[in-house]
C-alpha cells in the first residue's frame, strides 16, 4: 500500500493524531534513562542541587494535580532559572508529556456538539484561542476556551470543525534554559504545529518546504542520535519522507490523469537540490538520485521510477516507517 491508496487517507484530524503521537507519552514524571544518564555529576553554579530538587518536585506534585497545567506551567516560568539545566530539561519533558496525555479530553470537550456550534458561529478565518474569547458572549464557553489555552493548546479548523492541538510556540520561552537537543526539537515541533503541513489528505505546504523540514529533522538525528526525543523526530522524518517521494491521496507526487510528476514538486526539488549541493545528507542524495531516474523517464512515473521507489522508499510492511 502506497500513501496515495483510498485505504491509506490521511485526514486532517488523522494527521495530527498521528502528529500528536510522535511525542510519545512517558509514563508517570520519572526521567527515562536516556535523559538521566545524561545528568551533570554537580549542580549548576548558579544553583543547589537542593533547592533546585525542591523546585523539582513541587512542579511534578502541581502537575499530577487535575487541570494543574496551567498552574504547572506557571510555576515553571517562575523558577526555571532557579535549577539546574538538568531539571529544567525533565521539567519541560514533563509539561509536554501532560499536555499530550490532557489532549484527547480537552477535544472531547471541545467537540460536544453544543460547544461545536457555539464555536463555530463565533469563529473567523485564523482565530486564536484568545480571539474566539473574544467574539462570545457565552461565560461557561470563555472559561473553557482559556482553559484550553492556558493548558497548552491551540486553536485550528480541521474538516471543519475546531480543534485543540499542541501550541509548541508555547514552550520556546523555555529553549534557552534546558538541553540543546531539546530545544532543537521544541524549534522542530513549533514549526509542524504552527504550520500544520498535511490537512483532508493533502499537502499544503510547498515541496521545498517540505524538503527543508525534512533536512532539519535529519540534521537533528545527526547531531544527536541519543536525545530522549530521537524517536519522535525520526517518525517525522519517516513521514516527511513519504511526502517527498509519494504524496498524499489528494496531493500525489504524480499526477494520476497525467502520470507526470507535479510541475511545482519538480522545480521545487530540483531547486533545493541546486541549493543545497554542498550539504553532505543521505536524504538529499537519495533523492537525488531518485530525481536522476525521474529525469531519464521524463518526469514519467514509468515501470523504472516504481521499481526505484520499492527498492528505496518501500511502504507498508516492509517499510521500516
Amino acid at each position: 500500500m502506497t500513501p496515495t491508496d483510498g485505504s491509506g487517507q490521511r485526514k486532517g484530524l488523522r494527521f495530527y493524531i498521528t502528529l500528536a503521537a510522535l511525542a510519545a507519552i512517558v509514563t508517570g514524571t520519572a526521567a527515562t534513562p536516556e535523559l538521566a544518564a545524561a545528568a551533570p555529576t554537580s549542580p549548576d553554579a548558579k544553583v543547589t542541587t537542593s533547592s533546585s530538587t525542591t523546585i523539582y518536585k513541587t512542579f511534578q506534585s502541581m502537575l499530577q494535580k487535575k487541570n494543574g497545567l496551567p498552574a504547572a506551567d506557571t510555576y515553571l516560568e517562575s523558577n526555571i532559572k532557579k535549577v539546574t539545566t538538568h531539571h529544567a530539561t525533565l521539567m519541560v519533558l514533563q509539561l509536554e508529556n501532560a499536555r499530550l496525555k490532557a489532549l484527547t479530553a480537552m477535544t472531547d470537550r471541545l467537540l460536544v456538539p453544543n460547544v461545536q456550534d457555539k464555536m463555530l458561529k463565533a469563529y473567523q478565518a485564523n482565530d486564536s484561542f484568545t480571539k474566539l474569547m473574544e467574539r462570545t458572549q457565552d461565560s461557561d464557553l470563555r472559561a473553557l476556551l482559556k482553559e484550553a489555552r492556558d493548558s497548552g493548546y491551540r486553536l485550528v479548523m480541521l474538516e471543519g470543525s475546531l480543534y485543540p492541538i499542541m501550541n509548541y510556540a508555547a514552550l520556546v520561552k523555555y529553549t534557552s534554559d534546558i538541553t540543546e537537543d531539546i530545544s532543537s526539537y521544541i524549534m522542530i515541533m513549533t514549526k509542524e504545529t504552527k504550520n500544520l503541513p498535511a490537512d483532508d489528505g493533502a499537502l499544503v505546504i510547498g515541496y521545498q518546504e517540505i524538503l527543508d523540514r525534512a533536512r532539519s529533522q535529519e540534521r537533528f538525528l545527526e547531531l544527536h542520535p541519543k536525545s530522549n526525543r530521537t524517536k519522535q523526530v525520526q517518525d517525522l522524518l519517516n513521514s516527511y519522507t513519504l511526502y517527498t517521494f509519494y504524496g498524499l491521496n489528494n496531493t500525489p507526487l504524480f499526477d494520476y490523469d497525467t502520470n507526470k510528476m507535479v510541475a511545482n514538486a519538480q522545480r521545487g526539488y530540483n531547486g533545493v537540490l541546486q541549493r543545497l549541493a554542498s550539504v553532505d545528507s543521505e536524504f538529499l542524495t537519495k533523492l537525488d538520485a531518485f530525481m536522476d531516474v525521474v529525469k531519464e523517464a521524463k518526469y514519467e512515473k514509468t515501470a523504472a521510477v516504481e521499481k526505484w521507489l520499492e527498492q528505496n522508499v518501500p511502504t507498508g510492511a516492509n517499510a521500516g516507517y
